[in-house]
């Protein structure tokens, strides 16, 4: 569909801006300072700037946000902004389809990717969000999700690490599906809007 990105798992991930400029100055740096990268790296890395996020904390964060962002209310782009998230720059994708798409560095996962969007159709409406980052050292608890704005479903667990879940609001409305896969983290919303509104 036009304008839905590919996921993380493809591997057409955006590198942040400060994974950019480390980049260009590891390859300009001297060949003789080499020997000591291995001992400069941990001390950048570890100048976080706050505690991690927890996992209750961070899902919480993905289902406002994505929760909000696909709910077609005015204003959901400003309140994405004023909770820390970056807005990517806007693409035309036409008069039934309005996207938003952004990013946010959580401590503890590093750089989060967001993708909003509400679908019009004849008579209905669909809100649909994605968030996708890593999460290798098994940060979050797929468990966390239910009970989050009331939200109920179950997570299970496949090979080695990888879980999966899915959950809904009670009203059934609200539809979320995720997993994480290799160290990937991907958490789709589907959000049921209704009739399309008269004269739109």
């Amino acid at each position: 569909m036009a304008g839905r990105p590919q996921s993380a798992r493809t591997g057409m991930r955006r590198l942040s801006p400060r994974l950019v400029a480390l980049a260009l100055a590891a390859s300009c740096a001297p060949a003789l300072a080499q020997g000591n990268a291995s001992s400069a790296a941990p001390a950048a890395q570890a100048d976080t700037g706050g505690p991690a996020v927890t996992s209750p904390e961070a899902f919480k964060i993905f289902v406002d946000a994505c929760t909000d962002l696909s709910s077609g209310g005015a204003g959901a782009e400003q309140r994405a902004a004023s909770a820390g998230w970056t807005a990517n720059e806007g693409q035309d994708t036409g008069p039934f389809n309005k996207v938003y798409s952004g990013y946010r560095d959580l401590e503890g996962l590093g750089e989060v990717d967001i993708w909003g969007a509400v679908y019009t159709y004849p008579t209905q409406r669909l809100g649909y969000c994605r968030v996708d980052f890593s999460d290798p050292d098994n940060i979050l608890d797929f468990n966390d999700v239910a009970g989050i704005n009331g939200l109920v479903g179950s997570a299970k667990p496949g090979d080695n690490s990888d879980v999966y879940g899915a959950w809904e609001s009670p009203d059934k409305k609200l539809l979320v599906i995720g997993d994480r896969t290799e160290g990937v983290v991907e958490l789709e919303f589907n959000l049921l809007l209704g009739d399309k509104p008269a004269g739109n």
